[in-house]
């Protein structure tokens, strides 16, 4: 009865890790690697910069909206010589008229002023919030092709592993083979000593077992070129990337894509059209007054202030110096207006540039979406005709395999000679190979459904 219930339990186990695989389309341990190289990618570390840029100029625009508070230290020598014309003043009883005519003078003084002034937007045609929001779009756009940027470096990087794993795999297909016709070319040199077989069927054992030899050396090469791009792609040690082994499955989707909407680049000129509108707003409102409070409050001190008016009736030189002149505290508060009546056309070419920056994005966003829609009806044709390529090929390596039994049997019995093995043993590593190829290709034509679609980087994080 234990017996009965541990089988059962060991099915049930089974069934479960052969579910968790199926379910997983990209190994756990590839899936860390990327996440890691989302980190370390100077391209995408690039891209977060012009986002934070983006961000930080949305701030700048932002802070207009708040006062500005400045302040203002002067201290320095005046000297200059003048005229001053002002109104007569008649004294009848000297019969004498004073300030007549323009009168001649000369100022000396030293000056010192401080002054604090705040100055604020009231109004501003909606310029600052609409310019704020379109710099938020502008980062959003920016932060949908970081993450396309993401896709595309999860797409290459599975299929370099996946190319990997398929060296791999040839490997094992190398290591079988070699294993068998070894096993043979003991037999024939046995054979050979008792007199019943020819050293030509060992001769040719031994060139195919130098093929082999050839396909391995290949193989290595292959392999070193192909961890020298994961480092490249990753930062990582050869070691790190030798140590990722998985076997080569085929990706079956439960939910084949049907829309390109989640497509990030779609969504970067979807956020761009938003941009593009509101800085369209932005430089509508340009046309329109700004309105602003102001008000400061200053200290002015004039002294050792030296004042000469000169050559007046009677008297002469007037001087008319003094220790001090202060001014504390000079307060002024009021609301002001700058309109900027015209401008030479900017504001209207302005407009038009905006308008134009529309168009070229909306076509932009209409032809992507068209050729994406095709690109994903184009893969998953090709998704389709894979997996029934699997299916023939699955039957091919199933009829290879009972082709190579049974040539190694009716070689056995001397009814087929070692040419007709070694045929046999040919046609079942092209047919394997063969196999594997069409599980890359599989993975492959999955990988791009899933990037068509903007789906790939989901699976990245689940």
């Amino acid at each position: 009865m234990s017996n009965k219930w541990g089988c059962i339990l060991i099915m049930f186990g089974v069934i479960f890790q052969q579910v968790g695989r199926a379910q997983s389309i990209i190994d756990p341990k590839v899936k860390e690697i990327i996440q890691q190289s989302f980190q370390t990618n100077k391209g995408l570390r690039l891209k977060n910069y012009e986002i934070d840029k983006a961000n930080l100029e949305a701030e700048g625009v932002k802070a207009n909206k708040l006062p500005h508070v400045s302040a203002t230290g002067l201290y320095g020598f005046m000297y200059n010589n003048g005229s001053l014309d002002i109104p007569t003043l008649n004294l009848p009883v000297l019969n004498l008229g004073l300030f007549e005519g323009a009168t001649d003078f000369n100022l000396r003084s030293q000056a010192a002023y401080a002054g604090v002034s705040i100055r604020q937007v009231i109004f501003s045609g909606l310029q600052i919030p609409n310019g704020e929001r379109a710099l938020q779009e502008k980062a959003r756009a920016q932060g949908y092709l970081a993450e396309a940027g993401k896709e595309g470096m999860a797409k290459e990087i599975t299929a370099t592993f996946d190319q990997l794993m398929l060296l791999n795999e040839v490997d094992k297909l190398i290591v079988d083979s070699e294993r068998r016709l070894k096993k043979e070319q003991e037999k024939v040199n046995k054979a050979i000593e008792n007199g019943l077989a020819i050293p030509y069927d060992r001769d040719k054992l031994k060139l195919a077992l130098l093929e082999l030899e050839e396909k391995k050396v290949e193989l290595a090469g292959n392999r070193a070129l192909l961890v020298k791009k994961i480092q490249q792609e990753t930062d990582l040690s050869a070691s790190v990337v030798e140590e990722v082994l998985y076997n080569l499955s085929p990706i079956y989707l439960s939910d084949v894509p049907t829309g390109v909407e989640e497509r990030s680049e779609l969504k970067a000129l979807d956020a761009s059209s938003k941009a593009y509108a509101y800085l369209y707003k932005k430089e509508k409102g340009a046309s329109l007054p700004t309105v602003f409070a102001f008000g400061s409050a200053s200290y002015l001190n004039l002294h050792n202030t030296n004042l000469t008016i000169k050559d007046k009736p009677i008297v002469g030189d007037i001087d008319l110096s003094t220790n001090h002149l202060r001014g504390r505290p000079n307060l002024m508060v009021g609301v002001g207006l700058r309109w900027d009546i015209f401008k030479g056309g900017e504001h209207r070419n302005k407009v038009k540039q905006v308008q134009l920056d529309q168009a070229i994005n909306e076509t932009k966003l209409l032809d992507a979406t068209e050729k994406l829609n095709l690109l994903l009806d184009k893969n998953k044709v090709s998704y389709t005709t894979s997996n029934q390529k699997l299916k023939v090929g699955d039957q091919q390596v199933k009829v290879a395999q009972n082709n190579l039994e049974m040539a190694s049997k009716q070689y056995e019995a001397g009814l087929i000679d070692v040419t007709e093995l070694l045929a046999t043993e040919n046609e079942w590593y092209k047919v394997h190979l063969n196999f594997y190829s069409h599980v890359l290709q599989q993975r492959a034509v999955a990988l791009e459904l899933l990037h068509t679609s903007g789906k790939l980087l989901q699976t990245i994080y689940e």
